[in-house]
C-alpha cells in the first residue's frame, strides 16, 4: 500500500458490540429516522437518513426486543461515514443499562 494512503485504525471499545436492526428516532434540531447496526451499553452504531455534526448531543429512541416502551438515550456524535454513525450514550440511567444488557445477552458479538 502506497504511504499516502491511511490505514483504519481499530476502534478500542470497553463494551463488545452486537449486531442488531431496530427502527431508531433521532431528535436533534430535527427528527430524523434510521435503524440501528450494533449496540453495546456504551453506545450504538446506526444508519441515519439525515444530517448530523459530530460532537451534536442528540435523544435517541429505539424498543428493544420484548420491550412495550422505547427506550430514550442522550448520545453524542461520535463517528460518520456517509449515512453510518456512532453514538457514544451520555450518562444513561442503571435501569437503561440494564434493559441493554438483557437485550443483548444472548446476541452474537460483532466481528
Amino acid at each position: 500500500m502506497p504511504p499516502s494512503r491511511r490505514q483504519a485504525k481499530k476502534i478500542e471499545r470497553k463494551h463488545g458490540r452486537v449486531l442488531i436492526d431496530l427502527r431508531l428516532v433521532v431528535k436533534a434540531q430535527t427528527t430524523l429516522h434510521g435503524r440501528t447496526r450494533n449496540l453495546a451499553e456504551s453506545g450504538m452504531g446506526a444508519t441515519v437518513a439525515g444530517e448530523l455534526p459530530l460532537g451534536e448531543s442528540v435523544e435517541l429512541q429505539f424498543q428493544l426486543p420484548g420491550s412495550s416502551e422505547p427506550l430514550v438515550l442522550r448520545a453524542e456524535v461520535r463517528f460518520r461515514q456517509g449515512f453510518h454513525y456512532g453514538f457514544k450514550f451520555i450518562f444513561p440511567m442503571e435501569d437503561q443499562l440494564q434493559a441493554i444488557r438483557s437485550a443483548i445477552r444472548d446476541l452474537p458479538l460483532e466481528q
